[in-house]
């Protein structure tokens, strides 16, 4: 199982915190993380070339800086050639008929585990899947109609692909990234620099 075997690693750096009482040297005053996204989200949906149409999506490589409690993150764009599965690449989905870009669900909580340096267990996964409703994700399923090109589609691309396994998924307008990362990241406090833990709601 050679494909995205990065995105499975299990680590011990983010836990619920009720789960892992975190040693009296180390704990700090529980502060939740600051994201300051520096590259601006809606660049990302301008300047394709005519590979990028025709793949149907972009590549975007997402970078990070921890200062403090403050998470300095950037972005990217990259080419398909260029992609490394130990980079933290997730993909901006173009659908043409009505010419916007989405993410999946699948590729947003993948970016969290990744600037959370952790694996997020199946049921945090799925609260984080509740938290994100309120931004009205749309459902992507080949029996709905108008949307089976556009599910084909995601179910055809190569890695790094932004689903699991063939069924319905969530998308997210694009431009919406930036909110659904502060969102979920507020529910998390950082007890010490190398260990992301989640707050007690």
């Amino acid at each position: 199982a050679k494909l995205r075997i990065h995105r499975r690693v299990k680590t011990q750096s983010i836990a619920r915190s009720k789960h892992m009482p975190i040693p009296n040297d180390q704990k700090m005053i529980p502060q939740t993380p600051i994201l300051e996204l520096i590259t601006p989200l809606n660049s990302i949906c301008t300047g394709w070339d005519q590979s990028e149409f025709n793949a149907g999506r972009r590549l975007v490589r997402f970078s990070k800086v921890q200062d403090g409690r403050k998470l300095i993150v950037s972005c990217e764009p990259i080419r398909q050639e260029d992609y490394c599965e130990t980079d933290t690449v997730i993909s901006c989905i173009y659908r043409e008929d009505t010419d916007s870009c989405f993410i999946t669900s699948v590729d947003v909580i993948y970016l969290l585990e990744r600037l959370t340096n952790g694996e997020f267990p199946v049921e945090e996964k799925n609260r984080i899947r509740r938290n994100l409703e309120g931004l009205r994700p749309t459902t992507v399923s080949k029996h709905k109609p108008g949307y089976g090109d556009f599910f084909q589609r995601i179910m055809e691309f190569p890695d790094p692909k932004p689903r699991n396994i063939e069924k319905d998924l969530k998308v997210f307008d694009w431009n919406l990234l930036g909110q659904a990362l502060e969102k979920i990241l507020s529910k998390y406090v950082r007890p010490h620099p190398f260990m992301c833990q989640r707050a007690c709601v």
